[in-house]
């Protein structure tokens, strides 16, 4: 119930352009490599093996918010993972910004779900308990991170396949 608050507490401050930023120069490599890191235990725990193919990825940003953007979108990619599956981390430089992708070998999202997924509370799998401590606030949480650094997200998927979330910011 605390995350719950104080993540629509967090949604509120980045609608009303509230939410503290201390911006710098941030290499994206440097921060998918520290969140894998705190990460990878859970996706032991689970049987995901988790790749990562890091390039230098330069952006002005702030490196608390980048690293829950990062932790959230692999989060979701262990939760809807198939057993023993994988997730693949990138980072690389494009066209003068940053572009980090997280794609998983799960489940994957339907099309009629993926124009949805970075609604507050839509959750794709209806059967799923909120009891899980899924909230569907994640994917908005990331939308409102990558929006305040005037970046982009996108998403692909394939039913049985996987998806792959697309992060551009700018340098």
């Amino acid at each position: 119930m605390r995350w719950l608050v104080e993540s629509l507490l967090q949604l509120a401050r980045f609608d009303a352009g509230q939410e503290p930023m201390r911006r710098s120069i941030v290499d994206l490599a440097e921060n998918a490599r520290v969140c894998v890191g705190r990460i990878r235990p859970l996706a032991k725990e689970r049987g995901i093996k988790i790749n990562c193919d890091l390039g230098p990825a330069k952006t002005f940003g702030d490196t608390d918010r980048l690293d829950q953007l990062i932790t959230n979108l692999l989060t979701n990619a262990i939760h809807y993972n198939k057993p023993n599956g994988e997730i693949l981390v990138s980072t690389r430089s494009e066209n003068g910004g940053a572009v980090l992708t997280v794609t998983d070998s799960g489940q994957g999202i339907a099309d009629e779900d993926v124009p949805h997924v970075f609604e507050r509370f839509y959750r794709a799998d209806k059967s799923r308990s909120r009891a899980e401590g899924r909230s569907g606030l994640g994917l908005a949480i990331c939308k409102a991170i990558v929006d305040s650094h005037g970046g982009t997200i996108n998403v692909s998927s394939e039913l049985g396949t996987g998806t792959t979330f697309t992060v551009r910011l700018p340098a």
